[in-house]
């Protein structure tokens, strides 16, 4: 899903071509585009954006969205083109038919100006063993009657006893990453002037870690109502390139690519998930 590209890298023109041959690499070089494409096991394929490059010494990305490619996925030799989701340059499945499973082989293909990107991703095994520390947070009211005092010490109380520990199993030190958002559409605010904040549905997203536990502090929310945690199994090539970071992603010397004829990455992640309540004490 689109919101998930919190965790997508930028690439730079400093990135190596991958398998490009002589004769089409001025023709790459002309039209070089980047492909930041991510698939979720068992949710929609939503995610694959494809935008252009831009120069290394901007201090921002200043990439254009790329809404005109021709944008297929391949599972069993079986393919499915991709419809652009509005001008940010994301695609996505429209149909029903395409399950991206445990252990799947996808690949992508993308043509946009005469060139054709390719690259494949396996699907890697869920997250198991995921567990959290409370399954229900109790807001208590405020003392508004008692003094500013009394308020400051009753929010600092709810605080430190909202702190929620994800564990799951971890033994081969992979990386993984959580997110954390509410369920429901539907907004009830947690205090009155959290009103504004909480009109959009809450979503937090951690680092990547190869720890087995990550912690959240529940007390930030805005929202009463039932939150997912899901923590995402994050496969080899994500993998990759996340350890191959700089301070600045935009900063990438040469990162690891599996996309051919173009700069990015096509990785895939598994999830589990749990859920907890915010709820009024």
């Amino acid at each position: 899903m689109q919101m998930k590209n919190y965790i997508l890298y930028t690439v730079v023109l400093s990135v190596m071509l991958i398998s490009c041959d002589e004769e089409n690499l001025n023709n790459i070089a002309e039209n070089q585009f980047v492909v930041e494409a991510f698939l979720y096991a068992n949710e929609p394929i939503a995610d694959i954006r494809i935008k252009t490059t831009f120069p290394l010494a901007d201090e921002e990305d200043t990439s254009s969205p790329i809404n005109d490619a021709e944008v297929t996925l391949v599972k069993a030799g079986e393919r499915f083109s991709l419809e652009p989701a509005g001008d940010d340059g994301f695609y996505y499945y429209p149909g029903t038919d395409v399950e991206v499973e445990t252990g799947d082989l996808f690949q992508l293909e993308v043509v946009h100006n005469g060139i054709t990107a390719k690259a494949e991703t396996i699907v890697p095994t869920p997250t198991t063993g995921l567990n959290i520390s409370q399954d229900t947070i109790k807001v208590p009211q405020l003392p508004l009657s008692a003094g500013r005092e009394a308020i400051v010490e009753a929010i600092r109380t709810f605080l430190l006893s909202s702190s929620i520990t994800a564990n799951w199993d971890n033994p081969d030190q992979d990386l993984y990453f959580m997110v954390v958002e509410s369920v429901k559409d539907t907004i009830d605010p947690i205090f009155p002037g959290a009103v504004l904040d909480a009109l959009e549905r809450f979503r937090f997203v951690s680092e990547p870690t190869d720890e087995a536990s990550l912690q959240f502090l529940a007390g930030t929310l805005v929202s009463f109502g039932t939150y997912a945690v899901k923590v995402y199994h994050i496969n080899q090539e994500y993998a990759q390139l996340y350890e191959n970071r700089q301070q600045d992603s935009r900063d990438l010397n040469e990162p690891p690519s599996n996309v051919q004829n173009a700069l990015g990455v096509f990785s895939a992640f598994n999830s589990q998930e749990t859920y907890f309540e915010v709820v009024r004490e």
